[in-house]
Order: structure tokens, then C-alpha cells, then sequence
């Protein structure tokens, strides 16, 4: 078997989802990590160390990173810091490629997605779903669906984006 192909994710939150993102990147890291033709790096503040300039940090790491995984809440939206630093990155022009997973429900309607409204945005969904989930709203074996799907999708992406990119 050939050597993976690092892929760095740059993980964008708001801090008041802590717990929940937490309890997500712990389902998904686990479920990438025997990922057959990817290693995938996650990079979030939690490694920015005590006393380093944090902006500096979190600007790096977005330069660093070949895309972005965006946790979409309510509190994602509202976020100024978001909004006018990690965002730019990730949408319009020259932007880098992202995953926008729906965390905590949005209103597709009323909220002002930032832009995001131009990318698929991950939910999950089944037959008996009257309409498709976000993370918080599942439990138990519907968690570990949503993760296992999602990286579905992820890998598929990191397939076609490498062909594109590869001579």
C-alpha cells in the first residue's frame, strides 16, 4: 500500500458550541483516522499555546491548511471573529475548498449564511427524517451515521479535488 496524502483540515467553531464540537471532531478524528488513501491533521485553537498571538496563530494555521471544516451553528453565524477572519478563506474568489457541516440547525431561510449558502451544507438524512438533521439532533447510532457518511463524502471530495490537481 502507497504512503497516505496529508490532508490539513482547519476546524472552525464558535466557542460557545465547545462541548458539542468536541464531542463531533472526537466521533469523526476517530472514524478518519483508518482512512485508507488519507491522513487527515486537525488543526484547532485548542493547539495555540499559552503566550503565542492567537490571531497570528489561527492565520497560519488557515494559510497552512488544504481545507477548511466549518461546524455551522446559530453561534457560528453570529460570530464577528468568524465572519471577518476564518470565512474569507473559505468563500468566493481563490477561496480554498470546505466542508460546511451543520452542527446545531440553521434557518435556511431567515439566517444569514455568510456566503455559505453557495456550498452544499452536510446534513444527514434517512427515509424517516421528515426533514434532513443536524448533528445535535441525532442520537446514538444516528451520531455515528452522520460521521460515517460524512467521511463518505469528505474522502469522495479529496478524490475528485486530487484529480483535478494531479497532472
Amino acid at each position: 500500500m502507497g504512503r497516505k496524502r496529508e490532508v490539513k483540515l482547519f476546524v472552525s467553531y464558535a466557542r460557545k458550541n465547545n462541548s458539542l464540537a468536541g464531542k463531533f471532531l472526537d466521533k469523526f478524528s476517530e472514524f478518519c483516522a483508518p482512512a485508507r488513501k488519507f491522513k487527515f491533521i486537525f488543526w484547532q485553537d485548542t493547539a495555540i499555546l499559552v503566550g503565542e498571538n492567537w490571531n497570528q496563530e489561527i492565520q497560519k494555521a488557515l494559510n497552512y491548511c488544504d481545507m477548511g471544516l466549518l461546524l455551522i451553528s446559530p453561534a457560528f453565524l453570529e460570530s464577528r471573529y468568524i465572519t471577518e477572519h476564518e470565512l474569507p478563506k473559505f468563500i468566493g474568489n481563490n477561496s480554498k475548498p470546505v466542508v460546511p457541516v451543520m452542527l446545531q440547525p440553521i434557518d435556511f431561510q431567515y439566517h444569514d449564511l455568510k456566503g455559505l449558502h453557495e456550498h452544499q451544507i452536510f446534513r444527514i438524512d434517512a427515509p424517516k427524517f421528515n426533514r434532513p438533521k443536524s448533528y445535535c439532533e441525532c442520537t446514538g447510532p444516528q451520531r455515528d451515521r452522520f460521521v460515517q457518511e460524512l467521511f463518505r463524502q469528505v474522502a469522495s471530495r479529496l478524490d475528485k479535488l486530487f484529480k483535478e490537481q494531479d497532472p
